[in-house]
């Protein structure tokens, strides 16, 4: 599921002097964090002669939906924002709402429905142009509430009594995040609705466990053969899909990451999806800089002195290898294959 957009803000519309438009979002929960696109004969040192073609057949599949709670407030009132009850992510992982989250989002979507919005970001289809405004405040971790009015478009305050009002056009979502880049590291989101009935004035955030749908096919996809001894010499510029059948975002693709699962079954990976790099025997992992190519041997091993991968000598299990993006809402991989030493 692919949850950010990123673009240089501009000024706003003559219908807000406040809010300035900002599409830094989610476009992949798990999307682009503005590179430019690299040239697709680019090397990142791997060299040519790649004998490990990956395609689209090699790939898994994915299906994902999300579903948000909404919070009715009255209009143009400033709100009282917490988020002391977000004990897990929206990958059902525990977190420390005081320590964990660094920043406060409030993202204003124009002639979108909250049905609209999360559909969008399950598929990787907002557009620019339908993210009318964007607001943040960067936590103190002191304290975990804070008001509407302390948030601001980069220090530049707003009108809360003009900004946050009822209108048709417009929905309001929060976004709760770990970093503070805007639209990355996603956490929980909850939709807040202004309308003249309610007298509310508290939002309070919600545990983003179970909000996010997501079911992974890996066992569907045709395995990758590797000589077990070398090369391992990867290209991956013939795929055009992602996991979840979106174009391909080959310049967010910042790493290859490679696993050893000892003693489980696809089936065993399947169901913990969220969970591969933490259920993974072993990880070795190469860093990107473009191009889509790289060589295994350059694999470094995770929690550890650093190794380089050796091979594929291990008992009972599965290999795993994932083309991922660290910049991306989407929790999950853009490429997931299974490995077949030969």
């Amino acid at each position: 599921m692919n949850l950010a957009v990123h673009s240089t803000p501009s000024a706003m519309s003559h219908r807000s002097s406040t809010w300035v438009r900002k599409a830094s979002l989610i476009s992949a929960l798990f999307a682009l964090a503005g590179c430019g696109e690299p040239d697709a004969e680019e090397d990142d040192g791997a060299g040519s002669g790649a004998n490990l073609i990956l395609l689209d057949e090699h790939n898994y599949t994915s299906t994902s939906s999300l579903t948000l709670p909404t919070v009715e407030t009255a209009s143009a009132t400033d709100l009282d924002i917490c988020w002391s009850d977000v004990a897990t992510d929206l990958q059902c992982h525990e977190l420390a709402p005081q320590t964990d989250l660094d920043n406060v989002a409030l993202l204003r979507f124009l002639h979108l429905t909250e049905e609209d919005v999360e559909q969008r970001l399950t598929a990787g289809q907002l557009a620019q142009s339908e993210i009318d405004g964007y607001l943040e405040y960067n936590t103190d971790h002191a304290s975990t509430c804070t008001k509407l009015s302390a948030m601001s478009f980069f220090g530049t305050a707003i009108d809360i009594s003009e900004e946050y009002v009822v209108n048709t056009d417009n929905t309001y979502m929060l976004l709760f995040a770990h970093g503070t880049t805007p639209g990355v590291g996603a956490r929980t989101m909850i939709f807040i609705k202004p309308t003249t009935a309610s007298t509310n004035t508290v939002v309070d955030a919600q545990s983003g466990c179970g909000f996010l749908d997501f079911t992974a096919n890996i066992a569907a996809s045709t395995p990758l053969q590797v000589p077990s001894a070398g090369p391992w010499r990867l290209d991956w510029r013939d795929i055009t899909r992602d996991g979840g059948g979106n174009p391909v975002a080959f310049e967010a693709i910042d790493s290859v990451l490679l696993g050893y699962y000892e003693n489980k079954t696809i089936a065993d990976i399947e169901a913990e999806i969220f969970d591969i790099e933490l259920i993974a025997s072993a990880l070795w992992e190469i860093q990107l800089t473009g191009g889509r190519t790289a060589d295994l041997a350059n694999a470094q091993q995770r929690g550890g002195s650093g190794e380089l991968f050796t091979g594929f000598d291990r008992g009972p299990g599965v290999w795993l290898l994932a083309l991922m993006c660290s910049t991306c809402q989407n929790p999950a991989p853009i490429l997931l294959t299974v490995l077949e030493p030969t």
